[in-house]
């Protein structure tokens, strides 16, 4: 794919040339026997009615490769560029420069390109191109190299695509645990068996208690704590409010054979020092897979070793700001996995993310409802 375009969102002279170069080049390869993949083609796309998803993105996620044309570069390709990093795609430069424009340098390019109207195989500029395109898509896997960027020097090999550890541990915690709760036939409204474990009393096994609620409560250190500490300061809140927390378990569906049984804590009241059986089940968590977050590409490169003395001052509140951004992404992610799984008929309102401060108001409101 080629992207570059003019004012009129017609495709340039500059941008057909380059497409027909780099078209010229495949035909040249697959001909040599040098394409793995004979299907290899290249487009230059348009920019549609004005709307840049109709063109660009359409063509970009089902390219392999990217060629941006940076001679006399416009803020529109340079706005491509941050997309196609942002996805974390690869991509080449030509620029008919004598060196790339100052944000590009220091990437993969080849410079003194003849854009002209075909391919000359005696041209070095279009030898070169051949050559890239053959370490390309002579494989059945474009080579790193193409996708190494400064963005993914800056993150030690990862593209921006990958650092975002948020979204894909959120991805994992709606598929194991959320999902099988809110899809059709999940645990939500069906009448199930299974175990209380209350701490010092007799385990209660039950028959026909309808899952009702799933809480999660953000960590209240932030992740500056283990979550064995933030579960003991929610714990102790709870214990305040009336509630404790009661070790469970849910036994699957005989009709579900991709269900497993569900483990963890639900809600119940405590008085006098006893747990009361609760009427449905509310499960309650401390989602353990947010501490994994401080492994994430981005904590290590935000709170890299060479940080200067103001950074360092700064480092709690960086810390919370760090935090409070990926809680965001977890829970942007959750809301778009909610709205496009097929087999999850409705946005969850039974789902509650919230924190312990939050705690007293949410429980009394379902309290008296469902414990």
């Amino acid at each position: 794919m080629v992207p570059s375009y003019d004012e009129s969102l017609a495709r340039s002279d500059d941008t057909i040339r380059t497409a027909n170069i780099a078209s010229a080049a495949i035909d040249r390869l697959r001909a040599a026997g040098e394409v793995v993949d004979t299907e290899y083609s290249v487009a230059a796309p348009v920019l549609q009615g004005g709307r840049l998803f109709s063109g660009f993105m359409d063509e970009l996620l089902g390219s392999d490769l990217v060629i941006f044309n940076l001679t006399d570069v416009s803020a529109n390709v340079a706005y491509e560029f941050g997309i196609v990093q942002s996805l974390g795609r690869p991509y080449l430069f030509v620029c008919s420069g004598k060196e790339l424009p100052a944000y590009f340098q220091g990437e993969i390019g080849i410079l003194n390109f003849r854009n002209v109207e075909e391919f000359d195989a005696e041209d070095a500029s279009h030898i070169d191109l051949y050559n890239s395109l053959k370490d390309c898509f002579s494989s059945s896997a474009i080579p790193l190299r193409f996708s190494r960027t400064q963005i993914t020097e800056y993150f030690d090999g990862l593209a921006l695509s990958d650092v975002s550890a948020a979204s894909g541990l959120a991805a994992g915690y709606f598929r194991n645990s959320l999902r099988r709760f809110d899809r059709t036939n999940g645990f939500f409204g069906r009448k199930c068996s299974g175990m209380l474990r209350p701490a010092g009393q007799d385990r209660i096994e039950f028959e026909g208690k309808i899952p009702e609620m799933y809480i999660a409560v953000e960590p209240p250190s932030r992740l500056t704590d283990s979550y064995l500490r933030d579960f003991e300061q929610v714990e102790e809140r709870l214990g305040e409010l009336g509630f404790a927390l009661v070790d469970f378990h849910i036994n699957k569906g005989k009709d579900e054979a991709d269900f497993r049984n569900f483990g963890g804590h639900v809600l119940a009241k405590r008085e006098q020092g006893q747990i009361i059986e609760p009427r449905g089940l509310v499960v309650f968590e401390v989602p353990t897979f947010l501490y994994a977050l401080q492994y994430s590409a981005l904590y290590s490169a935000f709170f890299k070793t060479d940080l200067n003395a103001e950074e360092l001052d700064r480092r709690g509140a960086m810390e919370e700001d760090l935090f409070d951004g990926m809680i965001l992404r977890v829970k942007r992610s959750i809301d778009h996995y909610y709205r496009h799984d097929k087999e999850v008929p409705n946005a969850s309102r039974r789902f509650k993310w919230t924190t312990i401060e939050a705690l007293p108001d949410l429980l009394a409101e379902i309290g008296p409802q469902f414990l």
